[in-house]
């Protein structure tokens, strides 16, 4: 009898987009979000498998508050893996690096893999870029870990998802040659990102990507203008293989007390 042999995986877990405010009672379009986080915490800290590694990609504050990201950093004494951050539209990465200096190192490695945390944050916009300088230094490390497979977690989409309103907002300066370079690397197996507050996945070239549901509100696919949805707040796991190899999906929460403005024509 052929016995197959187990590829091993390190399990990573991805959140985004918690929008945590500076006071107690901060809500986003009705939501606490601080209380959304922690369900979402508590839910990973249940898992019959623990990660070895939680990646949080953006707008980690809801104003980039020295406040709020002290709250943010309290909350996550919960977690039950070492965690980095790295910052989206609504933070600020100065204030984020000064509180915690080591959160956002620009790789880090589990297992066989390789995670480039980047920042497509652009002072004053909501939309994220890539100037020609960053795109060059994001270029010479995927060849300088050109043996591994690489993970690319980032803020902003670098493709459309399909909602008209947040891709107006997505990657634009660099957007192009970001592209180009994801197709072109065969290294690079996955990219995964914040920002437009819902489930996407598909693939570009080599590569699979994905966006991730919010902590906190949701947004509906595939609308036109803005719209909130009524799905619950989620989170990403990945296994990742040693080969190069990996499994994703989306867990959302189960909330008793959830309430949030369906009817709000933005924020």
């Amino acid at each position: 009898m052929k016995i197959e042999a187990v590829q091993p995986a390190n399990r990573l877990i991805q959140i985004t987009d918690p929008h945590i405010g500076g006071r107690p009672d901060y809500q986003l379009l009705g939501l606490d979000t601080g209380h959304t986080l922690e369900e979402v915490l508590r839910t990973i800290a249940a898992m019959p498998t623990q990660p070895e590694l939680m990646v949080v990609t953006g707008d980690v504050s809801a104003n980039g508050s020295e406040a709020a990201y002290r709250r943010f950093l309290h909350k996550m004494q919960a977690a039950t893996c070492p965690w980095y951050w790295l910052p989206g539209n609504h933070d600020n990465p100065q204030r984020m690096d000064e509180i915690a200096p080591k959160r956002r190192p620009e790789l880090v490695a589990l297992g066989n893999w390789r995670l480039l945390l980047l920042d497509t944050s652009v002072p004053g916009q909501i939309s994220g870029g890539f100037s020609p300088a960053e795109l060059a230094r994001i270029e010479k490390l995927i060849d300088a870990h050109r043996e591994y497979p690489i993970m690319l977690t980032m803020h902003h989409q670098p493709v459309p998802v399909g909602s008209h309103w947040i891709d107006g907002h997505m990657l634009k300066e660099g957007r192009e040659a970001f592209v180009d370079l994801i197709q072109r690397s065969d290294n690079v197996r996955a990219v995964c990102w914040g920002h437009v507050h819902q489930q996407f996945d598909c693939r570009l070239g080599p590569a699979g990507l994905h966006a991730t549901p919010s902590t906190s509100v949701q947004f509906t696919p595939g609308s036109g203008p803005f719209a909130v949805d009524s799905e619950m707040p989620g989170y990403r796991w990945f296994e990742l293989h040693d080969d190069g190899s990996y499994e994703t999906g989306v867990e959302r929460v189960a909330i008793a007390e959830y309430s949030v403005d369906l009817a709000s024509s933005g924020y």
